[in-house]
């Protein structure tokens, strides 16, 4: 994604974007999308069937089975029938068209469900329940089909003590918009519980929950994906230690509508590793909310990242080991948002590097702790080094290091030949006696070298 041109650009650019996800997924969670009611090709009437399955003649057709795929006919017993695997590893296909089901059948280990894409092949689910639940399930695989969830306090996808599932080319759908707040909230899209491992997301699109993705578990991954209108689109919960996730190339998005999306990514409690690569956020009140008054996470890292918020882009609440490297933070809209807001207390070190601000130069070093290492463009906040260092001057005329004032004035400096030169009349040099006591040493006009006592007590000026 590229943020070129003037900022009057930019502006209209994010407008416009922003009323086609309102227009487009709010129609969408409305009504489920229109899709073929049949599998025949309406020319030749020669019956579709997805590449992904012509090579497995295994494969079971929904429509063996009696599915219909009108969005009229009620096609649960038509899943159950066609769950009903043997000895051989279960493949079903289902066809375009909308699948009303009032539950989905259980799935044995290395199950696969493949559709013809996720907006044509469409499963329809108005109960208030879990629609698919996996409990002690492996390698568990859909592709190329779409789920639509129309009620209150549904969950569309729940795994437990699963591991090695997949999803790709998914798209997971609720009934959350900014105009029937906050009724749907309760709407979860992917829960992920009870040391469920491995998932990986791949492709997929989540939008319009309350919840679009609830993990309380580790090692599980979310990459090529996008996030739209969910009231939070992920929560980190459980409160021991353990939840964490990994993002790479993933989008969160959302339309100007405060009552439509609080925060992207909320991590509660105590938890594990959280870590963020190439993701975008806007259209969010808070895009980041990372810990809470009883933990975070041990770890949390965005590199490459970028984050518009309407009134903070990133809250580190409470965190262990905090890591942002190259991380440009935007207004969303209009306003300049808090870019980073950090507790002191419960998150007193960390490491920022290269923190760019959208609307002035850089992220203000001093929005970190002194503990944090603060390293911008040309400047360095907060450091401390162990061991020996070596700084070179790259000409004679070069000074070595400098100490400021906050204005940028010189106050000392390391001359390129070694030399240490004061520029404060009022300076020069502190040394201390064997007897505990500090001597500032000055020069007069005449060159005259004397010293003046400054007592026991360490001078800090």
């Amino acid at each position: 994604m590229h943020d070129g041109g003037t900022g009057d650009d930019k502006q209209g650019e994010r407008l416009r974007r922003r009323r086609i996800l309102s227009a487009g997924f709010g129609a969408a969670a409305v009504l489920p999308l229109a899709v073929a009611c049949g599998a025949k090709d309406s020319g030749s009437g020669i019956e579709f069937r997805s590449p992904h399955v012509t090579d497995q003649p295994a494969a079971r057709n929904i429509r063996d089975f009696g599915g219909v795929g009108d969005g009229k006919a009620d096609d649960t017993a038509a899943f159950a029938a066609v769950a009903a695997v043997g000895d051989r590893p279960l493949v079903i296909y289902i066809p375009a068209g909308q699948y009303n089901v009032k539950r989905f059948p259980a799935l044995p280990d290395y199950a696969t469900v493949l559709g013809d894409g996720a907006d044509v092949t469409m499963i329809n689910y108005d109960g208030n329940g879990t629609l698919i639940e996996l409990q002690r399930r492996q390698r568990v695989r859909f592709s190329r089909i779409g789920f639509y969830l129309s009620g209150p306090t549904a969950t569309a996808v729940r795994l437990s003590n699963c591991f090695r599932c997949t999803f790709d080319q998914v798209v997971l759908r609720g009934n959350h918009l900014s105009d029937n707040a906050p009724r749907f909230v309760q709407q979860r899209g992917l829960v992920l519980d009870q040391n469920t491992g491995g998932t990986a997301v791949i492709n997929c699109d989540i939008n319009n929950f309350g919840y679009g993705l609830v993990t309380s578990c580790i090692q599980n991954y979310v990459t090529a994906s996008k996030f739209t209108n969910n009231h939070i689109s992920v929560l980190g919960t459980g409160g021991d230690h353990n939840a964490g996730l990994a993002l790479a190339n993933v989008e969160f998005v959302s339309d100007t509508d405060p009552k439509t999306t609080d925060r992207h990514i909320l991590v509660d409690g105590p938890a594990n590793d959280w870590w963020l690569t190439n993701v975008w956020f806007e259209g969010a009140d808070t895009a980041l909310s990372i810990g809470g008054n009883a933990g975070g996470p041990a770890q949390f890292g965005m590199v490459n990242c970028k984050v518009a918020a309407r009134s903070v882009c990133l809250d580190l609440i409470y965190c262990r080991q905090p890591y942002l490297a190259n991380v440009q933070f935007d207004p969303d809209l209009e306003t300049p948002p808090v870019e980073v807001r950090v507790d002191g207390k419960n998150v007193p070190e960390g490491t920022a590097i290269n923190l760019v601000s959208g609307s002035f130069d850089d992220v203000d070093p001093k929005a970190f702790p002194d503990g944090w290492h603060v390293i911008g463009r040309g400047a360095i906040h907060g450091a401390r080094f162990a061991g020996t260092m070596v700084a070179q001057a790259t000409t004679a005329d070069t000074d070595i290091f400098q100490a400021q004032d906050p204005g940028g004035g010189v106050q000392s400096a390391i001359l390129g030949s070694g030399a240490f030169l004061s520029d404060r009349t009022e300076g020069g040099i502190v040394l201390k006696d064997s007897a505990g006591t500090y001597w500032r040493l000055s020069v007069g006009t005449d060159g005259s070298v004397k010293t003046s006592s400054l007592g026991k007590q360490r001078p800090h000026s």
